[in-house]
C-alpha cells in the first residue's frame, strides 16, 4: 500500500511536469510577429485604424498559432523592400509575379478583383476595354501595367485618363460626374463610396468586369511559420470566424480564397 501511495505520487508529479513542460515549450516559441502591409486598401488595409479584412486575418489565423502581431504600414509598392530591409516577419498582399520569390509566399489568401465602374447612365458608353479611349478615366497606380494588354492600350493616347494613389479621391470624382469610369478593386469601391455617401451606391452604377480577379499570398521569412500559417488559413476559413469578417468589412465580391483546395 505504501507503494502504491508513492506511485500516485510519483504519476501526479509526472503528469504536472508534462503540463508544465508543454506551457514553457508552448509560450517560448510564441512570439510577436512584424507585419508589413501598404497603407489604405480599405476594407482590405485600414492604416488609421490599424485595421481592415487582411489585418485581422492575419491577427486571428496567428494567434491561433499563439503569436501576436504589429503592422508596419508603408507606402503602395513597398511592401517587399521593406520586408527584405527590416526585421519584419511576414509581407502582405504580395505574388511572384511581382518578383517575390515563390519559394518564399504562403499559398494564396486573398483575391482582388479589379473592375471598371461608371454611373448608372453611361453603361451604355462601354461594352468592351476599347470603348476608354475615348472617355476620362481614372484609375489606380500602375493600372497600365497591372490591368493587361488591351487595357494599356485603351489608354496610352487617351489624354483623360490619369492615375492617383488616392483611391478615396477616384471614389468621389466618379460620384461627383468629374470623370465618367472608375478603375478599380470592386470591394474597395464599394466600401469607400458608402463611406463617402453614407449609403450603398451599388445601384447608381454600372461594373464592367473587363479584368480577371488577382491571387495575392503573404512573403514569410520563416519556411515552418509559412507551413504552419497555411495549414491554419486553411481551418479558419472554414469558421464562422472567417465569414464574420467578410461580413463586417462588406465584401460583396465573392471569389475570396478558400483554404480547402
Amino acid at each position: 500500500m505504501a507503494w502504491l501511495r508513492v506511485s500516485k505520487v510519483n504519476c501526479r508529479l509526472l503528469v504536472l511536469c508534462s503540463i508544465g513542460i508543454s506551457f514553457l515549450f508552448s509560450h517560448t516559441h510564441a512570439k510577436e510577429l512584424i507585419l508589413v502591409a501598404g497603407w489604405e486598401k480599405p476594407p482590405y488595409v485600414i492604416a488609421s485604424q490599424n485595421s481592415g479584412f487582411e489585418i485581422e486575418l492575419m491577427r486571428q489565423v496567428l494567434a491561433s498559432l499563439n503569436h501576436s502581431v504589429s503592422v508596419l504600414y508603408v507606402p503602395y509598392g513597398r511592401t517587399y523592400e521593406t520586408f527584405k530591409r527590416e526585421q519584419a516577419d511576414i509581407g502582405l498582399t504580395l505574388a511572384a509575379k511581382s518578383g517575390v520569390p515563390s519559394e518564399i509566399l504562403s499559398k494564396p489568401y486573398i483575391s482582388y478583383q479589379n473592375v471598371a465602374i461608371s454611373l448608372r447612365e453611361n453603361a451604355a458608353l462601354i461594352s468592351k476595354q476599347a470603348d476608354l479611349k475615348s472617355l476620362s478615366v481614372i484609375a489606380f497606380q500602375n493600372a497600365s501595367k497591372i490591368l493587361g494588354e488591351q487595357f494599356a492600350s485603351a489608354v496610352e493616347s487617351n489624354v483623360l485618363y490619369i492615375e492617383l494613389p488616392d483611391q478615396r479621391r477616384q471614389v468621389e470624382m466618379l460620384l461627383n460626374g468629374s470623370v465618367d469610369v472608375v478603375v478599380m478593386d470592386i470591394n474597395i469601391f464599394n466600401y469607400l463610396s458608402q463611406q463617402i455617401m453614407g449609403e450603398n451606391q451599388m445601384d447608381n452604377v454600372h461594373v464592367h468586369s473587363f479584368f480577371p480577379s488577382t491571387q495575392y499570398s503573404a512573403a514569410f521569412k520563416d519556411p515552418t511559420l509559412l507551413t504552419e500559417f497555411d495549414d491554419a488559413f486553411k481551418q479558419f476559413s472554414l469558421s464562422d470566424e472567417y465569414h464574420r469578417l467578410i461580413i463586417q468589412y462588406r465584401l460583396i465580391y465573392p471569389d475570396l480564397i478558400s483554404g480547402t483546395d
